[in-house]
């Protein structure tokens, strides 16, 4: 329970801060000293579990299991006292007084519990005295004065004779369609797939891996190959490149017991990787490496996937505690899941799964956590940006079933912050927190929900099995209708952090069918971080109601073909601070007001209308005054740059259908920062480019898209760091400059 104790904790303190932003404060009657009493005592139990949650003991799991219970109960009746006083806006002294007092009272019950919770830990502590950790420190990197080089590459170890092998199978001169199992640690479903692979005598080839011998049996069209276990030599030689980044041991004093550490994963290769990664985190120490090798060596007499998934266990449990969360949550994606990075950052932010640092936003923590994991390989990355950053991820299936095993153990489960619902046209009986299809006998009804402040029927609020698993206390939940599509409603829940809909409606439907967020009740969702909201095929674009200004917590908006109205012009609506994403909104106008709540923005996607006539009451002069905006796409037809002042802060541009002079390129040519540039659609029109000397200076990435530039007069000065050049639909383009070729950094040509 330490874990779901240490995750618990992490989001009642991201609440206690909500509630204490100072438009809150104005807003809401609250006791500012208590809650700053119970976040002091919160702060001693996440410091004490971070230190100590290593010490598995009875007495730790009841404190743990009464401290979920505890920060469980705060956070519920904290949102009943906010949800009421943003629903009710009374101007009635006396309402305020015995709200006042209302929360007073819940609140000094949560402290004493939290008091005699941090008492009874407190001594447990004094008992175990100077009694020596169960585990020893260990820092999250390397302490010794050498210094490990990274790789990020995949390797291959000990697989030299099997490759060629396999090689000489797939090319042999055989024109029936073949089918090679490889048995060995892995996972890949033959009867969803074979389907698509007729024998069509045209010399095909398919590869399979199973772990199943019967499984490679029955769909081969020969004997299977089997792939053995790596030997001793083999073994280290792949450790010492996970754990060290090169071949061999740079640590005398470490080899002997590194070697002991392989022989017991009895070769293995992801137990090998897994450990070596673990080991490659810690700070070369003897004591450290004994410990991890004593328990390695107790799954001695395991068979092969238990022996495996006790190796990867003990990864798991030697993680720091703030990793946990983070590696358990991953049990909600599917097997084989391709996770997109962006997204996973924020369901872990919307979870309250991280602990801030100073200095650095949520988003910058959650990519040095997800580093962590993939140091350790825990998690793995599939694929990466056009600037080198990770893009998808995903999790080894045995890794997902130790997620799905340890989750249960901790009993890691509670109210859901996220929703994605993904709405189907027709009449399915749908979940409505998670959108899924399900049938009447395998559903829960809630026979009563909780609208705002009162109750009512829950004859829409039909829930799927896995999410009544997931948090059992549903009908305590407080519900209001934000967000609804055609011909259904779905009710969101007041604690949610991170809501994503996505829905498709019929192609013949009129804006009047598409019902899509509610100006009353949007402000009632008020820890909302995370608003991804996108109905297909609609005539008209959505509104955002104005009252969105009025969500200091907000971190990502992306609508798609969404009006933004202008922020509610008075003195004591918020600042954005955390906003950091404005996408998919429709004739944005960045005048100074918008500009001045929106401070810390680091990516906008904004399109406009066809045939703009005056480009200054768009004010995009004011962009420059955005300081932290990283990322801007604009589509737009004709679009003036001179229009536009871009600010230097910029890393990446991306143009569509704008029809710019090919001479106006020297305005975003001299912006310092830039490292991408991608034109679609005539961007930029005209038959003649001639780049300028001393532009570009950082520009890695560049894409042209359909444009009838003819001569393009470049030389490798022009641009003197580009990696990657893509050229699609240049139809007109007569060839590319013999000066692209010159560029050291280039790597890459796509035409």
């Amino acid at each position: 329970m330490a874990v779901a104790a240490y995750a618990s904790l992490l989001s009642l303190m991201q609440v206690l801060d909500n509630v204490q932003h100072p438009f809150r404060r104005r807003q809401l009657r609250f006791d500012t000293d208590r809650v700053q009493s119970l976040q002091e005592k919160l702060q001693f139990l996440v410091g004490f579990l971070e230190h100590h949650s290593q010490r598995l003991s009875q007495e730790m799991e009841d404190l743990a299991r009464q401290i979920v219970v505890a920060a469980n109960e705060a956070e519920d009746f904290i949102d009943t006292h906010v949800v009421d006083q943003l629903r009710e806006g009374s101007e009635d002294e006396s309402y305020h007084l015995a709200v006042f007092s209302s929360f007073c009272q819940d609140i000094d019950k949560v402290i004493e519990k939290i008091g005699s919770i941090t008492k009874e830990l407190v001594i447990i502590k004094e008992e175990w005295g100077n009694v020596q950790e169960q585990m020893p420190v260990v820092s999250n990197l390397p302490t010794s004065s050498t210094t490990l080089p990274s790789s990020g590459k995949d390797t291959m170890i000990g697989f030299d004779k099997h490759l060629l092998r396999v090689m000489d199978e797939l090319t042999r001169d055989e024109s029936n369609l073949q089918i090679l199992p490889l048995v060995g640690m892995g996972g890949t479903a033959w009867d969803a797939l074979k389907l698509f692979f007729p024998n069509n005598r045209n010399g095909s080839r398919v590869m399979i891996t199973t772990r199943l011998a019967n499984v490679a049996d029955s769909l081969g069209s020969q004997k299977p190959y089997l792939m053995d276990f790596l030997d001793e030599d083999k073994s280290w030689n792949l450790f010492c490149q996970k754990a060290f980044k090169q071949e061999g041991c740079p640590y005398p004093e470490l080899e002997e017991i590194g070697m002991d550490i392989t022989k017991t994963c009895r070769g293995l290769p992801l137990a090998i990787v897994v450990i070596g990664g673990l080991l490659a985190n810690s700070n070369m120490e003897q004591e450290y490496w004994k410990y991890v090798a004593k328990n390695v060596s107790s799954f001695a007499n395991s068979e092969d996937n238990e022996h495996c998934l006790k190796i990867l266990a003990l990864s798991y449990n030697i993680l720091p505690i703030h990793l946990k969360p983070c590696f358990l949550y991953m049990r909600i994606f599917r097997e084989d899941d391709a996770i997109e990075v962006s997204k996973l950052t924020k369901l872990w932010i919307g979870e309250g799964f991280l602990k801030p640092k100073r200095g650095k936003s949520l988003e910058e923590v959650a990519k040095e956590y997800l580093k962590s994991l993939v140091d350790r390989n825990l998690v793995l990355i599939h694929e990466w940006t056009v600037r080198g950053k990770p893009k998808v991820c995903g999790i080894h299936d045995l890794l997902r079933d130790l997620c799905l095993k340890e989750a249960d153990k901790e009993h890691f489960i509670g109210t859901p912050k996220v929703q994605r619902i993904y709405a189907r046209k027709g009449n399915e009986n749908l979940c409505f927190l998670c959108g899924d299809r399900v049938s009447l006998q395998e559903t829960i009804v809630v026979p009563e929900i909780i609208i705002g402040s009162q109750l009512t029927s829950g004859a829409n609020g039909l829930v799927c099995e896995g999410c009544k698993s997931i948090d059992p206390h549903l009908v305590r939940l407080r519900w209001v209708n934000v967000f609804s599509v055609p011909n259904r409603e779905y009710l969101q829940h007041t604690k949610l952090r991170y809501i994503e809909m996505k829905s498709y409606t019929p192609q013949n439907n009129t804006m009047e069918d598409v019902k899509s967020i509610s100006p009353s009740t949007i402000p009632l969702l008020w820890d909302l971080q995370t608003l991804f909201f996108s109905v297909s095929r609609t005539l008209l674009p959505i509104i955002v109601p104005p009252k969105i200004w009025e969500m200091p917590q907000l971190r990502h908006i992306m609508v798609r073909c969404a009006l933004l109205p202008n922020p509610i012009d008075t003195q004591d609506s918020p600042i954005l601070e955390n906003l950091q994403t404005l996408s998919l909104i429709l004739g944005f106008k960045c005048t100074k007001e918008i500009v001045y709540k929106i401070p810390n923005l680091k990516k906008l996607k904004i399109c406009y209308p066809k045939k703009v006539e005056d480009w200054s009451s768009y004010c995009l002069y004011n962009l420059v005054h955005l300081h932290k905006l990283e990322s801007l796409h604009v589509r737009a037809e004709e679009l003036l740059l001179k229009n536009i002042t871009f600010p230097t802060s910029l890393k990446k541009l991306d143009l569509w259908e704008c029809k710019v002079p090919w001479e106006d390129m020297t305005i975003i040519g001299s912006l310092p920062n830039l490292e991408v540039v991608i034109l679609m659609y005539c961007a930029f029109e005209g038959s003649e480019w001639n780049p300028i000397e001393g532009q570009f200076p950082r520009l890695k990435i560049l894409t042209l898209w359909n444009s009838n530039l003819v001569c393009w007069r470049a030389e490798n000065i022009h641009f003197p760091n580009l990696e990657k050049l893509s050229l699609h639909y240049m139809d007109d383009l007569e060839e590319i400059p013999s000066g692209i070729g010159d560029i050291a950094t280039l790597r890459s040509i796509n035409v």
